[in-house]
């Protein structure tokens, strides 16, 4: 399986619903877990996302391309006098693994150079896969989801299914009834991720998370 995770803005929730998958993915065969493009990451390190995907994936971090300042790739970059890595399309559709899950930047419509144009659409391609699509599950997200679906659908690429994240132990009134919504409204399977502790029991539940998300994309 190889499956882009993009979401709906940023701090959606893509790398915890990422790691989840990652960890379901270890009883699976190989696995692969990427975070080519990142920002907001102090320097000499791969950044917090790539690190959490490495470990739930049992490999070390891998990011192409990181950047300090916590702005768009485009904007990072022209902070540090810098530019995306060359190749970097074609390192993200060199990956192999039996499955290779690989994490945006942001959300769908984020550029990550303006010449020659690059966006986050780009990299979903190179994976060449199909999109699971990442929402907090709180008011607002009914919109935030269709508008999201459909940028991807109209790129001419698959959305597998939609992850509903609850980000914090509480939740608004909307979580009652978003998911049901979604599905009514997409004819998509959605997946409600629960929020989780850090550590062990965090690892715990991220894997039986991930069993749910697993169950969606691969019913058989």
């Amino acid at each position: 399986m190889r499956l882009f995770v993009t979401g709906t803005d940023t701090d959606a929730g893509k790398t915890r619903v990422t790691a989840c998958l990652a960890r379901a993915a270890r009883a699976r065969g190989t696995i692969v877990a990427c975070k080519p493009v990142a920002s907001g990451v102090t320097p000499g390190s791969a950044g917090e996302d790539a690190e959490r995907l490495g470990a739930a994936a049992g490999h070390p971090p891998l990011v192409f391309a990181a950047f300090e300042a916590p702005l768009s790739p485009h904007r990072a970059a022209e902070l540090e006098g810098r530019t995306l890595p060359d190749g970097l399309l074609e390192r993200v559709a060199a990956l192999r693994a039996d499955t290779v899950l690989v994490e945006g930047v942001g959300g769908w419509r984020v550029p990550l150079r303006l010449e020659p144009p690059l966006w986050v659409e780009d990299l979903a391609r190179a994976t060449a896969g199909r999109v699971l699509v990442v929402a907090p599950d709180r008011v607002g997200v009914i919109n935030q989801a269709l508008l999201t679906v459909d940028a991807v659908r109209r790129s001419g690429l698959e959305v597998a299914a939609v992850a509903l994240s609850r980000t914090s132990p509480t939740t608004d009134a909307s979580a009652a009834t978003n998911a049901d919504d979604l599905r009514m409204f997409l004819g998509l399977p959605v997946v409600v991720v629960p929020w989780m502790p850090v550590g062990p029991a965090g690892e715990v539940a991220e894997a039986a998370a991930g069993e749910a998300l697993w169950a969606a994309l691969d019913p058989t």
